[in-house]
């Protein structure tokens, strides 16, 4: 079983231009869409691969008969369950990058942009404006500032970490079987290989 990955930052330490910047750089919905369509695709054709090779195993057995052609058709059998369990994996890999993606998506939307906050700067264009009560006013208004600059902080606080638990969430627990072995072993001068179309030919499959 995959172990989702684990987000142990603390945002709170963050500057609020530093989680703006993150979840809005590299953050590309339709490239990630292209992605899962991939998976898709994979899954789909993993699909049609085990069917192909269940298929060919069954129209065997009335052709085909023996120790040698049921090791064959052993074979055929696991390749295509392996086929079947990679499509169910490739299908949860494509669901994940949609769900990443849409995550991404939504904290990129939901992010304030940051409210800058610089007394400094409040303090010079007060004093350059010559306005006294621009100047009289100014305690409170840099109050303001301050305290719509940390709500807007927090809140991108909040995005980072809903976006940090939706992100691991959507990680698949399943992971990719391990493939089969795709011979059926070694036999002997004496050991049946069956009769059939494979016994005239050699040790392959009939077509």
């Amino acid at each position: 079983m995959t172990r989702r990955p684990t987000d142990d930052r603390r945002y709170e330490s963050y500057a609020h231009e530093r989680m703006y910047a993150e979840v809005g750089i590299g953050n590309d919905p339709a490239a990630a869409g292209e992605i899962g369509r991939e998976w898709t695709d994979l899954a789909r054709g993993l699909r049609e691969v085990g069917e192909a090779l269940t298929g060919l195993s069954k129209a065997s057995e009335g052709v085909w008969q023996g120790g040698g052609a049921e090791a064959v058709r052993s074979v055929l059998s696991d390749a295509a369950a392996w086929s079947g369990q990679a499509a169910e994996v490739s299908d949860a890999v494509s669901r994940a990058v949609t769900g990443q993606a849409e995550a991404a998506a939504w904290a990129r939307a939901e992010m304030p942009e940051p409210v800058s906050y610089d007394p400094a700067a409040m303090i010079r264009e007060a004093a350059a404006g010559g306005d006294v009560w621009q100047l009289v006013g100014l305690s409170d208004a840099m109050a303001a500032r301050r305290d719509e600059a940390e709500r807007a902080r927090q809140q991108a606080v909040d995005v980072m970490y809903a976006r940090a638990a939706a992100l691991g969430s959507a990680v698949p627990e399943a992971e990719f079987p391990k493939p089969p072995r795709l011979t059926a072993g070694e036999t002997g001068a004496g050991d049946d290989i069956g009769d059939g179309p494979a016994s005239t030919v050699g040790r392959s499959v009939p077509v």
